[in-house]
């Protein structure tokens, strides 16, 4: 009885044991093929070509850390957009002309991310966000540009679409620009 009573218990610790590792995958694999991801959770992405959508949280720098974001998850590209509210954006407005330099200008303010697409690319481990976005402010009035800077006001929610195979910009010589290569 002894010994039918300690292999019960065995059996009993050891499928415990398997119930809970199994669980713990099953969380580990639910966060890994969630459709949602913060900045701490990208690298539990690696190599996805799945859509998932980035939140950010007040404070974090837009661009940065959708590049940190892609990096971490070894992202080849992808496609970008979104949307919700952003602090002191600074703008660009870029010429033909590449002996122009950009003219940048900041709108002080919290302002309504009306608009926000672009693509990230990896140059041989090096990413690059770029982006344009479409501003509102409390009055509805329009701005849109380049993104060269911006913190995330209430919260942003970046749909981020990778792509199964890298895309590579080269910058122009000519132009001082970094198109992406066809």
């Amino acid at each position: 009885m002894k010994s039918f009573l300690s292999t019960l218990t065995a059996v009993f610790f050891t499928f415990g044991m398997a119930m809970t590792a199994t669980s713990a995958i099953a969380s580990e694999n639910a966060v890994i093929s969630s459709a949602v991801a913060g900045k701490s959770s990208c690298g539990k992405l690696v190599n996805t070509t799945q859509p998932f959508i980035l939140v950010l949280n007040s404070g974090d720098d837009l661009l940065a850390s959708i590049t940190q974001c892609a990096k971490d998850a070894k992202l080849m590209g992808a496609s970008i957009s979104g949307l919700g509210q952003v602090h002191n954006p600074t703008l660009a407005y870029f010429t033909s002309n590449p002996d122009d330099k950009p003219t940048l200008t900041t709108f002080p303010g919290y302002y309504e991310l009306a608009g926000f697409n672009g693509n990230i690319t990896n140059n041989s481990g090096k990413y690059y966000t770029h982006a344009h976005a479409v501003l509102a402010d409390k009055k509805f009035h329009g701005i849109a540009g380049h993104v060269n800077t911006t913190k995330v006001g209430l919260t942003v929610e970046v749909t981020i679409i990778p792509f199964s195979a890298s895309v590579q910009r080269t910058v122009d010589p000519k132009t001082g620009f970094g198109p992406i290569v066809q």
